[in-house]
């Protein structure tokens, strides 16, 4: 799946969830909450047919109105092209970005805003905006936010590399069940970058994201195994067991950025 189809995969399921939150609790003004209320069974064909030509009218009437989550959902339909002839993501983005400058969404969508700022989707590559929006999805748990901003310090993008800071962003992601995450842990480990070498530790992550399908890891460890020795793979072993038993698998979508290359 290509970055922008991915990220789009991920609007798609903010908008839905947002769109259920508008129903439910109506934040905002009174006018942006009935507004917000039209739009929503607009959208979803609550009572009359879909429009996303009318919902998107009303969505933006709420938005103009300083509603951080109906310009949210503007933002994304535009980006998307919902209620439009085409993609609108240069005013998509403009709109997201309010909301986000707000600070009244959720990690999920700082997150976007950061991946959005990392790979010059919808606005120019900005990487000192990329680490300022991915670092707030990030110390609010979302673990893709996590990945990419270990992606980031890995590589230096806007300054030199920090191996530390991208190997404590890529455990804590790897511990919440992102298989990327776990690989990129397994690799920098077992090559010694950002922290002491530990072949045993950098087996367990490979063995972890190997048994989820990671074909990278799978082939990396067992090369690594090559290079053990019994004492080192008896820990190696036992270190797979104690990461089977603590890491929380979660249905979180794949990071936007790729794994480092060794």
């Amino acid at each position: 799946m290509s970055e922008q189809r991915r990220l789009l995969k991920i609007l798609v399921l903010l908008l839905m969830t947002a769109g259920l939150f508008t129903a439910a609790e109506g934040y905002g003004d009174d006018i942006a909450k009935k507004l917000k209320a039209q739009a929503y069974r607009a959208y979803y064909g609550k009572g009359e047919p879909v429009s996303y030509e009318r919902a998107l009218l009303l969505y933006q009437q709420a938005a103009e109105r300083g509603d951080a989550e109906a310009q949210f959902i503007f933002g994304g339909m535009l980006y998307q092209g919902q209620g439009k002839e085409k993609p609108d993501r240069h005013n998509g983005f403009k709109w997201l970005l309010k909301a986000a400058e707000q600070g009244k969404v959720s990690p999920e969508s700082l997150g976007i805003i950061g991946a959005m700022y990392l790979r010059g989707n919808a606005v120019p590559q900005n990487y000192f905006e990329a680490e300022k929006w991915l670092s707030k999805a990030a110390q609010n748990g979302n673990v893709t936010a996590q990945n990419d901003l270990a992606y980031l310090y890995y590589h230096g993008l806007g300054g030199v590399p920090d191996y530390q800071k991208a190997l404590q962003l890529y455990e804590r992601a790897a511990y919440q069940g992102d298989v990327v995450a776990q690989a990129n842990t397994g690799l920098m480990y077992a090559t010694g970058v950002g922290a002491e070498r530990d072949r045993a530790k950098g087996y367990a992550w490979y063995s972890l994201a190997a048994s989820r399908g990671n074909t990278t890891a799978s082939i990396n460890r067992n090369n690594l195994m090559m290079e053990m020795s019994w004492e080192e793979l008896n820990r190696a072993q036992a270190l797979s067991l104690e990461l089977y038993r603590r890491v929380e698998h979660v249905a979180e979508p794949g990071s936007i950025a790729p794994t480092p290359e060794k």
